[in-house]
Formats: C-alpha cells, structure tokens, sequence
C-alpha cells in the first residue's frame, strides 16, 4: 500500500496540471482543431473543443490566457530581441533614384554564392566555417559604413505602409523592417498580420472580412504582404472537399488571390507581395513552390503589385535551402529559424534593401514599382 502512494500523487499531479492546462488554453485548443487538415480528425475534434471554449469563457476561466496575449501584443516592440548581425548589416536607401523595379527586383543570381549549411548538425557547421568564399557584392547586406554615407540620402515621405500577412510577415521579416527605418523617415507602419492564418481557410481566419479591421482608420499607401505558409493543404467549401494542387483547389484559390489583392489595392495602395522562402523539408518546399507559381501568375492581373521572389537572396545553390552562411566579414549567419520555415531576423535582413528600394519607387510613383 505504501508503495502505490507516491504513484497516486504524480497521477494526480499530472492530472490536475492537465486539467490547468485545459482551462487556460481551451482557446487555443479551439484554433489547433480549426486549422487541422480537412478529415475526420478536424470532424472530431472541432465541435469538441469548441465547446469546451464555450464553457471555460462562459465561467471567465480564460481571462489569464486573454491578459496574458493582450500584455505580449502591448510589450512586443520593447521586449521584441534585436538580431545584431541583421541589424548592423541593414541598408534602408541603397537603391538610387536612378534604379528601376525590375533592376532592384530581379533576381540576385551571381557566380560566387556565399558557404551554406542545410541542416545544424556540428559537422556541417564545421564545413561552411572551412569555406573561404564570400557573399557575392549583389547579395551582401550594407555595411555600418554604407548605412551611415546613405544617411544624406532624402528620407520617405510622411506615409502608412501595412505590413500584412501570416507568421512569415509577424516572423522575422516585420520586426526588421521596423527597426531598420528611423524615426526621421516618415514611414509610420500598420500592424495587419496574424499568424496561423492563410487566404486558403477562411473558415479559420477570413482576410477580407477581418483586413479592415486589422488596419482600422488607417488608409496606407503602400503595403507589404507576405502570406501562404498555411495554404499548401486540402479546403472545404460547402460540403465539396478540394484536393490541394488539383485544376479546382487551384481555381478556388486562384479566386481567393485575386480577391485579396482587390481588397490590397482598393484605396489605390501599390503593393509589394513577398514570395515563399524554399523549405528545409522537401515535400513541403514543391508545395510552397506551387503556391508561389500560381499566386506570381495571379499577380501579373493587377499592375500595382510587385512579386518578389525572396529565394535568390537567401536560398543556396539552385535554389536550395540553406540555414546558415558566412557573411564577408566571416561571421557565421543564421539564415532561417529552427522550423526550416520561417525566416530568422539576419535572413530577413537580406530582402531589406530590395524592400526598401521599390518602398523608395513607390513613394515617387515610379512606374513598375
């Protein structure tokens, strides 16, 4: 008898830390089984939490969770980590007034790549480290120097630019391109993005209802989008079932594209949409190559819109993924996060100049821009 007790209190510890855990992330769990694939699985698992949100936030038992989210939205600009490599490397006005869109869009392929790692194992590390090449000038992030001879150059004019999107905007690529435009350059940014989200699932997170009100009173200029991590999965619409990749998933989403970037566009906003990084795992990659290719089609309809494809400035050789590589100075440079998705703040650096310059174009009303 003795011996079972001490068994007794860790099933009940478990069981009551399992129970805490239902209450304060009942929510969550709702938005887990929301977002789960068409199947039977989400059939299941729907309805049944759901109902358990319900319940818990009918007792006010999600109030930590809620307060919990509003402190992390209100604290996030200050608590918010800098990446010093991609911090000291940003160059805001590197395009001349004299560039074009296509020259500043276009891709950056050149002869000499810069040393890759795919994966984090020791060794491979212990490889890019042996590698003397060095970033290709196309390639290579401004330097503090650069950064500071560029700081005669006109600032933007007083402007709203929206940065809009899932996770690969609200990862990386937003806190960059926040911290890189000082104070004095007039660009006030509007926080659109929500992550977990997709123009695929509307059912989970419905863009064109909820644009509006992400930007509020806000009518910005120019707008800046990446978005479709989320969407290389099976949809339901009505009680049809469309297979991702399928000649009818790609019509529906097709649809879907082009709604959004009507919405994008409405107030007369020129928009620069950011394509899919390469993916570590290689399923996934062929999946999101699919989605760029058919969102990059879909574009070409609207003239204010600009599509760039982000793989020429941090992908590997052909196109590969790569998670680290050697920047000229010989510092080893994590590219993208942990997951093989998202972008790591150094890496998102890498697309900041491209960005900045077709910002510059747009805010003249270049052509093309």
């Amino acid at each position: 008898m003795r011996r079972t007790a001490p068994l007794i209190h860790v099933i009940r510890a478990l069981a009551s830390a399992l129970l805490v855990a239902l209450l304060l992330e009942a929510a969550g769990l709702a938005i887990w089984a929301e977002r789960l694939d068409v199947g039977v699985l989400r059939n299941v698992a729907q309805p049944v939490t759901q109902g358990w949100a319900r319940v818990v936030s009918a007792v006010h038992l999600d109030l930590p969770r809620r307060a919990a989210l509003d402190l992390r939205e209100r604290w996030s600009g200050i608590l918010m980590p800098v990446a010093e490599t991609g911090m000291n490397n940003l160059n805001i006005t590197n395009t001349t007034s004299t560039s074009t869109a296509e020259e500043s869009m276009a891709p950056l392929v050149s002869d000499r790549k810069p040393s890759s790692i795919s994966n984090t194992t020791t060794a491979q590390k212990k490889t890019a480290a042996d590698s003397k090449q060095k970033l290709p000038s196309s390639q290579t992030p401004a330097t503090a120097q650069t950064q500071r001879e560029a700081s005669s150059t006109p600032a933007l004019p007083s402007m709203q630019v929206a940065l809009v999107g899932d996770s690969m905007m609200a990862v990386g690529l937003a806190p960059v391109l926040r911290r890189a435009m000082p104070a004095q350059s007039g660009v006030r940014f509007v926080r659109a993005y929500r992550s977990g989200t997709g123009l695929g699932r509307p059912d989970v997170f419905n863009w064109p209802e909820q644009y509006s009100q992400l930007i509020g009173t806000a009518r910005p200029g120019l707008v800046i989008c990446s978005i479709g991590a989320n969407d290389a999965q099976n949809f339901q619409l009505d009680r049809t079932v469309y297979i991702f990749g399928t000649p009818a998933w790609k019509q529906v989403y097709a649809d879907r594209v082009r709604q959004f970037a009507r919405l994008l566009t409405r107030d007369g906003a020129r928009v620069l949409w950011v394509g899919m990084p390469v993916m570590r795992e290689n399923g996934f990659a062929r999946r999101m190559a699919s989605v760029n290719s058919l969102v990059k089609e879909v574009l070409t309809e609207f003239p204010q819109i600009v599509w760039i494809d982000p793989n020429p400035y941090i992908a590997g050789e052909g196109g590969s993924f790569q998670q680290y590589l050697r920047d000229q100075r010989g510092k080893l440079v994590r590219l993208r996060a942990d997951d093989g998705i998202h972008l790591s703040e150094d890496g998102a650096a890498y697309l900041v100049p491209a960005i900045s310059g077709w910002m510059q174009r747009a805010a003249k009303g270049d052509k093309g821009s």
